[in-house]
């Protein structure tokens, strides 16, 4: 590992851990950025970053080129397509909301560093008009540099956590188009009700920003329809007080990835994300958060596996589209793809 990515390493992996001033902080504040030792660092950021081993795929996964006229259709509003990690295309109420959109190559502030495992099913020319566009928080495989700014030059409006809104001005995106939340707060979008609620995270993206903006879930209403989003969190008593003040949920989009023990107070294990969907009082949930870049230990397929598996066992309606599959309440043949996909990586 040469000098040049032992300091890019250094930069990705405090960022959001070592701040001077944090503003923001968790329900429960003692559920924070684990704090480690220079070294354990260092040690833990070589292990994710560049001795990557099997924890990728090695031939190219399955994918659907989205037929746009289908996916526009009002006659079935609520649909959505899944890019992989926590993209989601969302088609509600007419409307098209784009959800923590990442179509660069890399989830990092280089490009040779976590790259995504192939490209986006559509690029960002290809993509229908977008009129609304939601970020979780601003950790680089969440909010993308290179695909904000070129929705700095469209109509989307943008609702982001508190804070989040400085990194997008600074990339040229207008200050009447960005709209910035606390927990608990709702604005009214282009006939979509938006609300912030309480995610267990952290943020920044350098040394020196850990925590100074604010992370969240998301609930997404129209008249008809519900949506719920998790974006980056562990599990804690807020899933029950979104559920039982805002749900049931039409959709529930929940973390499902990038776990390990060591930060599990940051990202939901699998087990925790069924529990999550239970008291969220679901009627059908999508785990996201896997299937595009490597953050963590685990095999690439892991966390879809244990959660397909506890969903089935359970019997609850878990979905499991192939990137880029435009998705209904209609939608029937959702199949373990992943199961056969690394079957014929082995052979």
């Amino acid at each position: 590992m040469n000098k040049l990515t032992l300091i890019i390493l250094t930069l990705i992996l405090l960022g959001g851990c070592m701040s001077p001033s944090q503003k923001y902080s968790n329900l429960d504040p003692s559920k924070g950025a684990k704090k480690f030792t220079f070294w354990e660092r260092m040690a833990l950021m070589k292990k994710v970053f560049v001795d990557k081993s099997e924890r990728a795929p090695t031939t190219k996964l399955p994918e659907v080129k989205p037929d746009l006229a289908v996916f526009a259709d009002n006659a079935q509003s609520l649909k959505f397509i899944w890019f992989g990690h926590s993209t989601i295309l969302l088609h509600i109420q007419g409307r098209n909301v784009l959800i923590d959109p990442i179509f660069s190559g890399a989830a990092s502030p280089v490009s040779f560093l976590v790259k995504r495992f192939q490209p986006p099913v559509l690029g960002l020319t290809e993509l229908p008009a977008i009129d609304l566009i939601i970020i979780s928080h601003d950790h680089y495989d969440h909010l993308d540099k290179e695909t904000i700014k070129y929705f700095s030059q469209t109509q989307a409006e943008f609702v982001v956590p508190m804070g989040v809104g400085n990194h997008l001005r600074d990339w040229g995106v207008k200050t009447a188009s960005i709209t910035e939340l606390n927990w608990n707060e709702s604005v009214e979008k282009v006939g979509l009700k938006l609300t912030a609620t309480p995610a267990q995270h952290f943020s920044g993206r350098t040394f020196f920003d850990g925590n100074s903006t604010l992370w969240a879930s998301w609930v997404i209403k129209s008249p008809n329809e519900s949506v719920f989003f998790s974006g980056d969190t562990g599990y804690n008593e807020h899933f029950k007080t979104i559920g039982s003040e805002h749900g049931p949920f039409d959709y529930a989009f929940i973390e499902n990835g990038q776990y390990n023990e060591r930060w599990r107070d940051m990202h939901l294990h699998p087990e925790e994300t069924i529990q999550a969907m239970k008291d969220l009082r679901a009627k059908a949930f999508i785990p996201i958060h896997w299937g595009m870049f490597n953050l963590s230990f685990h095999q690439w397929n892991e966390p879809i596996e244990r959660s397909y598996q506890l969903a089935s066992r359970e019997k609850l309606k878990i979905l499991t589209p192939r990137l880029g599959e435009v998705v209904s309440h209609d939608t029937q043949d959702f199949y373990p793809w992943w199961e056969i996909q690394n079957n014929s990586t082995q052979e």
